[in-house]
C-alpha cells in the first residue's frame, strides 16, 4: 500500500470561526445602528435574521471540515472518501491556502485551509510539498 506524500488530520479552525464572528457581530452592529423610518424596524428584525441564519449556517460549515485530507499528488487530494482535482493554481497567504477543486461526480469544493486546521508540522510539510513542486 503506497502512503500518500501528505495528509493530516483535519479539525475545525478557530480563526476562521473567530473571523466569522467578529463579521457577524459587526454587521448586526452596522444594522442596528442604520437610521430607518419607524416602519423600518421590521426591514432591520428580517435583515437580523437572515444574517444570524447564514452565520449559522456558516458556522456549521466550518465544523464540519474534519477529518482526514491527503495529497497523492499536485492533481489528486482525497476528503471524505472522495477524490478531488484542482481547478486552478493554490492561493497562499501566511495562515492559509486556497484549494478550489471539483470531484469526479462534478462538485466544486472552495475551501481554505486555514494553519491551525493541523498541526504545525502537518502544516509545513503541506507547505514544503507543494512549494517544492512549484520549484522543479
Amino acid at each position: 500500500m503506497n502512503a500518500a506524500p501528505w495528509q493530516c488530520k483535519l479539525r475545525p479552525s478557530r480563526l476562521a470561526r473567530g473571523l466569522l464572528g467578529v463579521w457577524l457581530g459587526v454587521t448586526v452592529t452596522a444594522l442596528l445602528l442604520l437610521t430607518l423610518p419607524i416602519s423600518g424596524w421590521l426591514i432591520k428584525l428580517a435583515m437580523i435574521g437572515l444574517l444570524l441564519a447564514e452565520g449559522w449556517r456558516n458556522h456549521r460549515r466550518l465544523s464540519q471540515r474534519r477529518g482526514s485530507l491527503q495529497r497523492e499528488s499536485a492533481q489528486i487530494w482525497c476528503w471524505q472518501g472522495t477524490r478531488w482535482r484542482p481547478t486552478q493554481p493554490l492561493r497562499w497567504l501566511p495562515f492559509g491556502v486556497l484549494l478550489v477543486a471539483k470531484s469526479e461526480q462534478g462538485k466544486t469544493l472552495r475551501w481554505w485551509l486555514m494553519q491551525d486546521n493541523m498541526q504545525p508540522g502537518e502544516w509545513r510539510a503541506l507547505r514544503a510539498c507543494c512549494f517544492s513542486e512549484v520549484q522543479h
